[in-house]
């Protein structure tokens, strides 16, 4: 078990919180709070604004807040257990570092993501669009958040746009 930079692990809370399916409509709520909300501004307060509407839940009895989002609305524990490789659901992943020692590589991930893109230069409205993203596994970390834990695969990422001009594809497919 390690302790971890403050910074990354905030990171990591952010990106459970982004894709816990529970955390859904307090994110849609967190980003419509104003027009043309900006990302950073998001990042920068979802974490307190989130734990700030679930105490708020919680102070009614006849709240109906689940166990998961009142973990989730705490920060989690500042110590991570490190692995250098992890399987779910039958796939096996490895950190670069354990890639770079086996003969069988793991550490490639790859995923269709929305982002919130501006449009353009003169319209500055944010839209989502599907983007594809392509990774290496730098980290797994396991986030403890007392009542559960979340695993996190800490990633180098790329997108198409960015590999474009290194990328073969093979003439058999």
């Amino acid at each position: 078990m390690v302790i971890v930079d403050p910074f990354k692990l905030e990171q990591a809370h952010l990106y459970i919180l982004h894709n816990s399916t529970e955390v859904v409509p307090y994110v849609t709520q967190h980003l419509a709070r104003r027009e043309q909300w900006i990302q950073n501004e998001h990042t920068r307060t979802l974490i307190s604004w989130f734990r700030n509407q679930i105490l708020q839940e919680l102070s009614n009895p006849n709240n109906t807040v689940s166990k998961t989002l009142m973990w989730l609305s705490e920060r989690p524990k500042v110590h991570v257990f490190r692995y250098n490789s992890y399987t779910v659901k039958g796939y096996q992943f490895y950190t670069r570092m354990k890639d770079m020692w086996s003969i069988v590589q793991n550490s490639g991930v790859t995923l269709v993501a929305q982002a919130l893109h501006v449009l353009s230069a003169k319209d500055k409205n944010l839209v989502y669009v599907e983007m594809s993203y392509y990774g290496i596994v730098d980290d797994i970390w396991e986030v403890d958040y007392t009542d559960f834990r979340v695993f996190v695969l800490k990633c180098q990422w790329w997108t198409t746009i960015m590999v474009k001009e290194w990328m073969k594809m093979d003439s058999d497919l």
